[in-house]
């Protein structure tokens, strides 16, 4: 795991990204996809913070909030102290410099008919970082070795590369602006093992030399245990808990994230644990239940969860749940708990 700083370098504060879903004949909006619903929580400087939860949780657009290719509806998006969500035109470009994005499917991340000194030259134009063609292609070749590959690669078009190669590719193209912060959705899933572990290699060391801060969304929580010093859990919209990885992963707090671990297979019979009770299907995030929004779901839920929406509570050092029990007592007794809101 990377060290964490105090400072913050990314904060959302109460973020909304909903999509309207229009129809009849005059097109007006008839409901919304509450995709990223009143969503909280830091970025610290020089750390990797994960985002897990099921498909169709919201992770992906919370990361493409965060770089501003989805606009919310409402909150704040402080990037380094300015709230980026108030900046338009040329006063939003310098941010876009410093946060970049890796996205998932190398292949359709890069465009067909670009070759590789292309890809990586056209962002340094730009955004004024090289003053000519030869200071742009030396730092293309620069790029290229970082990411493992040769000079020789340049000239090549995507086609040319397999998945791991493309995204090496991709992550040189987000380094071609010199960026403080990547967003990486899922960079490794569709990834072979082998690859998979060269790229995670790869992240790691650009984190240690560049002084890099990670986003890391990916749906696997073996990788994200790996790679992350901090850890969210998403679930329709909602980050429903986020701490130290090492806490949530040894002492989940919110019964989603025990669902979640408890369902993951390990080789050794004596750390396996007991699969947590987990009922039906994701509800709609057009439809979003009352109160807690994992009661339809949960196996610890009370009368109380349909009525009253869970608080941030802060259940261990640095680790907050958005749930009414404690788990260890409520497996018990589901007797509610005297917790105190995180304001």
């Amino acid at each position: 795991m990377s060290g964490v700083q105090s400072s913050e370098l990314l904060r959302m504060e109460d973020v909304f990204t909903w999509f309207p879903i229009k129809g009849g004949i005059l097109g007006r909006t008839q409901a919304y996809v509450k995709a990223v619903d009143g969503v909280t929580l830091s970025v610290r400087r020089g750390e990797t913070l994960g985002i897990v939860g099921e498909s169709g949780c919201g992770k992906t657009t919370l990361a493409r909030t965060v770089v501003r290719l989805a606009e919310p509806i409402k909150g704040r998006l402080l990037f380094d102290g300015t709230d980026i969500l108030k900046l338009k035109g040329g006063r939003l470009k310098p941010f876009r410099r410093k946060m970049q994005m890796v996205f998932q499917d190398p292949y359709a991340s890069l465009d067909p008919r670009q070759n590789v000194r292309s890809a990586l030259t056209e962002p340094m134009h730009i955004h004024g970082i090289v003053s000519g063609k030869n200071e742009a292609d030396k730092r293309a070749a620069e790029l290229i070795r970082i990411v493992g590959l040769n000079p020789d690669h340049l000239s090549r078009f995507p086609h040319e590369f397999s998945g791991g190669q493309r995204q090496r590719i991709a992550v040189a193209r987000a380094l071609a602006v010199n960026p403080e912060f990547l967003v990486l959705d899922e960079p490794t899933s569709s990834l072979d093992v082998s690859v998979q572990a060269q790229i995670l290699n790869l992240l790691r060391d650009l984190q240690k030399e560049l002084g890099l801060t990670y986003l890391f969304i990916s749906h696997n929580l073996a990788v994200v245990r790996q790679m992350c010093s901090r850890t969210g859990v998403m679930y329709l919209g909602r980050v429903v808990e986020i701490g130290p990885t090492e806490s949530l992963f040894e002492r989940p707090r919110h019964p989603y994230t025990e669902a979640l671990l408890s369902s993951v297979p390990l080789p050794d019979p004596t750390k396996r644990r007991l699969l947590a009770p987990l009922e039906g299907d994701v509800p709609s995030p057009i439809t979003i239940p009352s109160g807690c929004r994992f009661r339809t779901r949960c196996g610890y839920a009370t009368d109380k969860c349909a009525e009253v929406f869970p608080p941030a509570t802060e259940v261990a050092p640095d680790q907050f749940a958005e749930c009414l029990y404690d788990i260890d007592f409520a497996k018990k007794t589901k007797r509610e708990l005297p917790v105190s809101s995180v304001q």
